[in-house]
């Protein structure tokens, strides 16, 4: 249709064609930032030059044909039938005076006064011929506009412009379920729970969305409704005394009462009234107030919390949780999860243009965030997981056309913290020669035990229990935790140790009273000495690490109290802790070491232990010893059954303890180095120290006796002094004839000559 226009508005309104994307419609907010961005009005009214968003020409030229909006049309339609050429300013005044117009103004935070007296036209038919807002009139009313500037500084109009996007896919229902509780005459509130990240925001964003367009799924009473988007934070912020938190709180009070087409919605819902739960607080007094207008009907708020939070902070509180309907929120299914993925490839392909995003990719973030983020949930954990793939993506040198499955396990081992074992990667061969290279002499042992982790990596037989759980019994000191240390670091890819270690001598409980031990392992409840939100207990770190070895050092020294938990753990491979956070073990191995069923040497001597080989008794463990010593702790049949792997780790033989001070003295040896020491020792040293090594107390008892012997008089001439000038540091045995009468068999000395350092062991 031809416009009459005069050629500054005829400018802007060809600027604003060519600013218009592919798809897209001309509309009311793009005409006004033309009009202003591109007229002499950019400099009559700077404040909407700074606040309205500055067209992008997209096209070389304003096209003939293109899509208008529907909110705009009517405008359009007055110009065509205007008698006189209308101005820059005068279309500008028109649009403000729309509907579009209005909404636009207050999303920029533009009141009527910053358009100015420049833009206002005289008595003339254009004013004369404004169109005029359809519908109940609220929206386009000035009570409306007068609301949304007193609202302006507790939060945002959702309803006004377009609401953040977000993905719904089969949400229908419990969007039903929001707007019939939108339609009752009272108590017209709502809680949306759900557990964080499936989407209970975006919910209320898509009514925001709907009510905004009009859309006809809302039934015509509602249509004309407004949703306010607050935060908690708005109304604290700036308050330093209570009176100026009173104040704001009233001032919505009266702002929403007076208007009852505005709805409030409160994401964190349980932030708003946390502070008066428990005891009277400084601001208890302003919530109760808010609390009452809610139950008198006067106000309608749609809330949003998390399960755990609903439980914690609005549940306990009857007489609030009564004057809200509750909705609840499930985590979307698994393809549910890749329909929501698919509704925003648009936008992150525009995002991330020209990176493309294959459907695969988007099965396959879906597949990996449920097999590797299994405390998390659905849909977040996929969005997160393809955002940082597609970021990965682009800033490769140079950067990758589309996202790959290489991008989405670099960016998964990002979330998760350390590197991912992927199936396949490990082998049981290599498995056993890194165990083998670090715990010595449990060669038979240790066969087994590679062979059954690299079958819990795989996903055949793939339960809801953890991948594997282990026992590790046998004598103190023979390498059990250290085999448990060295499978964690294989699942932390060599990199990282991927370990939540819970030592059982720490697990206290007198009598049945089960607490002291699940509040170690879960956290201590709320009102309880020792709660901190967010901390839970030892076992909390799952959620960090759900790629982990779950150590239970020791499990013979705790109680019935742990063996009833661990029943959960290993059947469901989940828990709750005390903040209602899900534990989730399916991607864990649970690995429980004992000393129980351990019979060591009981022979006496008298006199002093002369550390011949003849006197050495090597150690025995018994399984079904093991079995019911830890019957007799309170762990029953129950619980061993839920075993699958026993290992049984036998006493040190003399040749592995001589492989182990080797290796020992070998590190000691890179340590000296990194002091600029040259580190040497007589061949008789190994023998010597073997002979010394008392069976039952393992492999600790040679670290101890490195470390008198040796490593602690280094560390007193380092602290005389001594080492000065010293390069080379030798161990050596002296004979009888140079032992001092008065010494203690195995005691150390040293002395210097020249730039050698001698330490003796007599």
């Amino acid at each position: 249709m031809a416009l009459n226009l005069d050629p500054e508005a005829q400018a802007a309104l060809d600027g604003a064609r060519r600013a218009v994307p592919d798809g897209g419609k001309l509309d009311v907010p793009l005409l006004m930032a033309a009009l202003v961005h591109l007229t002499t009005l950019k400099g009559q009214l700077p404040r909407l030059v700074a606040r309205f968003p500055e067209p992008r020409m997209l096209r070389a030229s304003a096209p003939e044909d293109l899509p208008v909006d529907s909110m705009l049309q009517p405008v359009l339609r007055h110009l065509a039938s205007a008698t006189a050429p209308v101005s820059a300013a005068e279309l500008l005044r028109l649009l403000a005076d729309s509907i579009a117009g209005r909404s636009f103004l207050a999303q920029c935070g533009v009141m009527e006064k910053d358009l100015g007296s420049d833009s206002r036209p005289g008595e003339t038919t254009a004013t004369a011929a404004a169109p005029v807002a359809s519908g109940s009139g609220w929206k386009s009313s000035r009570e409306r506009a007068q609301a949304i500037e007193a609202l302006s500084s507790f939060g945002r109009m959702l309803t006004v412009g377009e609401p953040p996007h977000r993905g719904v896919v089969e949400m229908e229902s419990a969007l039903g379920s929001l707007i019939r509780t939108l339609s009752k005459m009272g108590r017209r509130n709502a809680v949306v729970i759900g557990q964080p990240g499936t989407g209970k925001s975006a919910l209320v964003y898509e009514l925001a969305r709907r009510l905004g367009r009009g859309d006809e799924s809302i039934p015509p009473r509602l249509r004309d409704l407004d949703i306010f988007e607050l935060s908690p934070s708005f109304l604290r912020s700036g308050a330093s005394m209570v009176g100026q938190y009173d104040e704001r709180v009233k001032t919505l009070i009266q702002v929403l009462t007076a208007n009852p087409r505005i709805v409030l919605f409160v994401d964190e819902l349980h932030s708003l009234f946390s502070s008066g739960i428990h005891e009277r607080g400084p601001f208890t007094e302003a919530n109760e107030s808010f609390k009452a207008a809610l139950g008198r009907g006067e106000i309608s708020c749609i809330g949003c919390t998390t399960t755990a939070e609903y439980r914690r902070f609005i549940e306990p509180d009857g007489a609030l949780a009564r004057r809200f309907g509750v909705i609840r929120i499930e985590p979307p299914t698994a393809e549910q999860a890749v329909q929501i993925l698919r509704s925003r490839r648009p936008r992150m392909e525009a995002y991330f243009a020209p990176l493309g995003i294959p459907d695969e990719i988007l099965r396959r973030a879906v597949g990996l965030t449920e097999d590797y983020l299994p405390s998390r949930f659905q849909p977040d954990k996929s969005i997160q997981l393809l955002d940082e793939a597609c970021a990965f993506s682009v800033t490769q040198n140079p950067p990758l056309a589309e996202v790959s499955e290489e991008a989405l396990w670099r960016a998964l081992e990002d979330i998760i913290g350390h590197a991912v074992v992927k199936a396949g990667t490990l082998r049981e061969d290599e498995v056993l020669a890194t165990l083998r290279e670090r715990i010595l002499g449990q060669d038979e042992v240790l066969a087994g035990i590679a062979r059954a982790f690299v079958a819990g990596l795989g996903s055949w037989k793939r339960t809801a229990a953890p991948r594997g759980v282990f026992f590790f019994a046998g004598p103190t000191g023979v390498g059990k935790t250290e085999t448990a240390v060295a499978l964690a670091k294989l699942l932390g890819g060599g990199v990282k140790e991927a370990m939540v270690r819970v030592d059982c001598n720490t697990l206290h409980a007198s009598g049945s009273d089960s607490g002291p031990v699940i509040n170690r392992l879960l956290g201590v409840p709320p009102g309880y000495i020792g709660y901190a939100r967010g901390q839970g207990g030892m076992l909390s770190k799952v959620r960090d690490m759900p790629e982990s070895i779950v150590l239970f050092d020791e499990i013979e020294k705790a109680g019935p109290a742990l063996a009833q938990l661990l029943l959960q753990i290993l059947d469901e491979g989940r828990v709750e802790d005390v903040d209602g956070n899900l534990l989730d073990f399916r991607r864990s191995f649970i690995v429980f070491t004992s000393n129980a069923g351990c019979v060591y040497d009981t022979r006496r001597t008298i006199g002093f232990d002369t550390g011949a080989a003849a006197d050495v008794v090597t150690p025995q463990t018994d399984l079904e010893a093991v079995k019911a010593q830890l019957r007799g702790a309170g762990f029953g049949e129950e619980f061993l059954g839920r075993v699958r792997h026993f290992f049984v780790f036998g006493g040190l033989g003399q040749e592995a303890v001589g492989r182990i001070i080797g290796n020992q003295l070998a590190s000691l040896q890179e340590t000296a180095g990194v002091h600029g020491l040259d580190l040497v020792w007589s061949d008789e040293i190994v023998p010597y120290l073997t002979a010394r090594w008392q069976p039952r107390f393992g492999v600790r008892h040679l670290t101890t006796i490195l470390r008198h012997r040796i490593a602690e008089q280094l560390s007193v001439a380092e602290a005389q002094g001594e080492l000065q000038g010293v390069t080379r540091v030798h161990l050596r045995l002296l004979g009888p004839e140079g032992r001092d009468g008065g010494a203690l068999p195995g005691a150390a000395t040293r002395e210097r000559h020249d730039d050698t350092l001698f330490i003796n062991l007599a």
